[in-house]
C-alpha cells in the first residue's frame, strides 16, 4: 500500500502530556488556498514526498506527549524518525490515515498559473490535549510551497516551445482571400484586387517596396537565413501558388536552401496554417526533429560549438536534448556544425517571466558574441501590446516568480526582444482607408505591437537618450506596479515594419494573417539588402545593428499615432521619437543605406 510523508513541528513549550481520555478535537488550522485551485479527492493509498524544516528544539517530555499521541492513535512509532534537530517528527501513513487522525478530507490542488499540482486540505482538527503540543502539521493547510517556474516547461512543453501551436508569435490568421474556401465574389465582396491601391487590404511584395522605398535586388554577395522549428515548415505547393500570383518573376520549384539542425525536417505529414509558416530567402534554419523539438539555445549551439558548454551547456528542462533518446530521434547533437548567415530573422519567442533570469542572460551573452561576429540578429516583439503571449499579464510587480494571468495587470515583457543585443521589430499597419503612401500607425488590427520595457536587463547605453526623452516628455500614467518605470532598464521594440493583412499561401489559397512575425522578416530583408550592398563595396556585413539604428532617428519613418494595449490598458502610445510601441518607427530603405552603408 503506498503512503505519504507526514511531519509535525512539536511546540517548544514545556509542558504536562496525558493520553488523551476523549475524543474531542478542535480545529487546529484552517487557511484558503489563494492561487490554488481543488481539482480532485486524494487516493486513499496515494503518497507524496515532502521537506522536513527545522526550527526550535522543544524539550524531551514535548516529543514524549507528541510520541505517546500517535501511539495511541494506532501509528507504530517504528514508523517514525525524529529529525536530527529534535523538532519535527516524521512518519509514513495512508492518506486515509491521515484523514482519520486529523479529522479531515485530503484533496489535491493546481496551481492556477503554473498547473504544479499539490496535496492539501481546508482544515485539520487535534484533540484537545494535544493541541498544545503541536505548532503544526504538513500536508495540511500549508500552501506556502516553493513553486518550480519551469514545472510548466516541463510538463506541458510542447504547448510552449517554439515551432507548436500555441507559442503565441505564430502570425495570427485572418480570411481566406483566394482560392478553396475562399467566399464567392459579389458585387458587396469583389474577387480581392492585388495593386498598390489595395494596400490598406492586401500586403504584397509589392506594397512593401513602395512602404519602405525598398528597390529590387540581389543576394548574390551576402546571406539572410530564417529559422523555423519543428514542425513548422514550408509546403512546396504553397510557394508555388505565392509566386503565381505575386512574385511571378520567381520561378516555381525554387525554394530556401535547407540547413538541419538537430535534425530539422520540413515535414509534410501535419499540414495547416499553424504548421506551415511562409519562408523567406535564402537560407532556411530547420530546428529540431519530430520528436523532441527545439528551443532558441539549441539553434545556438549549432551556429557556435563553444555554447554547448558555456556555463554548463543547455538546460535540461527548458532545452531539449541531444543527442534524442527518444525512438526514431535525432542521434547527435550539432555544435558548431554551420556558419551563421550574415543576418538571422526569428518569429518566435517567450515571456520573459517564462524563463530562469540566469537561462536569459546566458542566452543573451551569445546574441552579444554572434553580433561581435558580425550578425544581425532579429526578433519580433510580440502580438499582444503590454500583455505577454496569450494575452497573459503578470500578477506581481516586476513579474516577480513568474506569476502570469490573463486576469493580470502587470504588463509582461518578451524574451529575447528584451535583450539589447538583439534588434527587437515591432509592428505598424496602413490604416483602413489609408493609402501606401500616407504614414503608417501602430499596428491595431488582429495584432497589437509588443513592446515595454524588461524586467532582466540593464539599459544599455545606445538606448540611454531615446528611452530617457520618452519617460520624461511622454510620461506614461502607470505606476511602477504595471511597468519597470525606474528608467534603468531595457526598453523595446527598436525598429518596426508593417505587421497586417499579409497576403501569404496556405494549405492551396492565399489568406490574410497578421503579427511581428511579419515584420521582422521584412526589416531583415532590408538589412540584407543593405549588407548586399556594403559586401559589394568591400565591406564587412553590418553585425550588431543597435547602435547605429539609435544613432540615426532620420533614417526612420516616425510613427506617432496608436498604442499598444493589453492589460486592462490601453497600453503605451506613440510619439514622436522613440517610443515602446514601435520603437525609432519604420525604414526608409534610401535613407537607412545611405547611413549604414557609409560606416566603415
Amino acid at each position: 500500500m503506498k503512503s505519504c510523508s507526514i511531519a509535525f513541528l512539536v511546540a517548544s513549550a514545556a509542558s504536562t502530556f496525558a493520553i488523551p481520555t476523549s475524543n474531542s478535537h478542535a480545529v487546529h488550522e484552517k487557511r484558503a488556498a489563494h492561487s490554488w485551485t481543488k481539482v480532485d479527492n486524494a487516493k486513499p493509498d496515494g503518497s507524496i514526498v515532502l521537506p522536513i524544516i527545522e526550527k526550535f528544539r522543544p524539550t524531551g517530555e514535548t516529543i514524549d506527549a507528541a510520541h505517546k499521541w500517535l501511539e495511541s492513535s494506532g501509528i507504530d512509532l517504528v514508523r517514525t524518525v525524529l529529525s536530527p534537530g529534535r523538532n519535527w517528527i516524521k512518519f509514513n501513513a495512508t492518506i486515509s490515515e491521515m484523514e482519520e487522525l486529523l479529522h479531515t478530507k485530503y484533496e489535491v490542488y493546481e496551481h492556477q498559473l503554473t498547473g504544479q499540482p499539490h496535496l492539501a486540505c481546508d482544515e485539520y482538527s487535534l484533540p484537545e490535549d494535544v493541541r498544545p503540543h503541536i505548532d503544526l502539521i504538513t500536508p495540511t493547510v500549508h500552501f506556502d510551497v516553493k513553486l518550480d517556474p519551469s514545472y510548466d516547461a516541463r510538463h506541458k512543453k510542447r504547448k510552449i516551445s517554439p515551432g507548436y501551436p500555441g507559442d503565441g508569435f505564430q502570425p495570427k490568421k485572418g480570411r481566406v482571400i483566394k482560392g478553396p474556401g475562399a467566399p464567392t465574389p459579389n458585387a458587396a465582396s469583389p474577387a480581392a484586387n492585388f495593386s498598390l491601391a489595395t494596400c490598406n487590404q492586401f500586403i504584397t511584395p509589392d506594397c512593401l517596396r513602395a512602404l519602405y522605398n525598398i528597390p529590387n535586388g540581389t543576394l548574390d554577395q551576402s546571406s539572410y537565413g530564417i529559422v523555423e522549428y519543428t514542425p513548422q515548415a514550408y509546403v512546396a505547393s504553397d510557394l508555388d501558388l505565392f509566386y503565381s500570383n505575386l512574385q511571378r518573376q520567381i520561378p516555381n520549384g525554387t525554394y530556401p536552401t535547407l540547413a538541419s539542425i538537430q535534425g530539422g525536417v520540413v515535414q509534410d505529414i501535419v499540414q495547416g496554417f499553424e504548421y506551415n509558416a511562409y519562408p523567406q530567402e535564402v537560407t532556411l534554419y530547420q530546428v529540431g526533429d519530430l520528436q523532441e523539438g527545439a528551443s532558441f539555445n539549441n539553434f545556438l549551439d549549432a551556429l557556435d560549438a563553444s555554447y554547448c558548454t558555456f556555463e554548463g551547456g543547455d538546460d535540461p528542462v527548458q532545452d531539449a536534448q541531444y543527442p534524442d533518446p527518444l525512438p526514431d530521434g535525432y542521434k547527435s547533437q550539432d555544435c558548431g556544425t554551420f556558419t551563421p548567415a550574415s543576418v538571422i530573422s526569428t518569429s518566435y519567442g517567450y515571456n520573459e517571466a517564462d524563463l530562469p533570469a540566469t537561462y536569459e542572460n546566458r542566452q543573451c551573452a551569445e546574441y552579444m558574441k554572434l553580433g561581435l561576429a558580425g550578425v544581425s540578429i532579429l526578433y519580433s516583439s510580440g502580438d499582444y501590446g503590454v500583455a505577454g503571449n496569450g494575452g497573459l499579464c503578470c500578477t506581481t510587480a516586476a513579474c516577480a516568480r513568474g506569476a502570469q494571468s490573463p486576469s493580470g495587470r502587470t504588463f509582461n515583457p518578451s524574451f529575447p526582444g528584451g535583450c539589447p543585443y538583439v534588434t527587437s521589430v515591432g509592428a505598424t499597419q496602413i490604416a483602413p482607408g489609408a493609402s501606401v503612401t500616407q504614414p503608417e500607425t501602430a499596428c491595431e488590427t488582429v495584432i497589437f505591437s509588443g513592446g515595454g520595457f524588461s524586467n532582466v536587463f540593464p539599459l544599455p547605453d545606445y538606448q540611454s537618450s531615446a528611452v530617457t526623452s520618452f519617460l520624461s516628455a511622454s510620461a506614461p500614467p502607470f505606476t511602477a506596479t504595471q511597468f519597470n518605470n525606474s528608467g534603468l532598464v531595457r526598453a523595446f521594440p527598436d525598429v518596426s515594419a508593417n505587421g497586417a493583412n499579409y497576403v501569404v499561401a496556405v494549405e492551396g489559397s492565399l489568406s490574410l494573417v497578421y503579427g511581428t512575425s511579419a515584420s521582422a522578416p521584412t526589416f531583415g530583408a532590408i538589412v540584407t539588402l543593405i549588407n548586399n550592398n556594403r559586401a559589394a563595396a568591400g565591406k564587412a556585413a553590418l553585425g550588431f545593428l543597435n547602435p547605429a539604428l539609435y544613432q540615426n532617428p532620420e533614417a526612420f519613418n516616425d510613427i506617432t499615432t496608436g498604442g499598444n494595449q493589453g492589460c486592462g490598458t490601453a497600453g503605451f502610445q506613440s510619439v514622436e521619437g522613440w517610443d515602446p510601441v514601435t520603437g525609432l518607427g519604420t525604414p526608409d530603405f534610401e535613407r537607412l543605406s545611405a547611413v549604414l552603408e557609409a560606416l566603415p
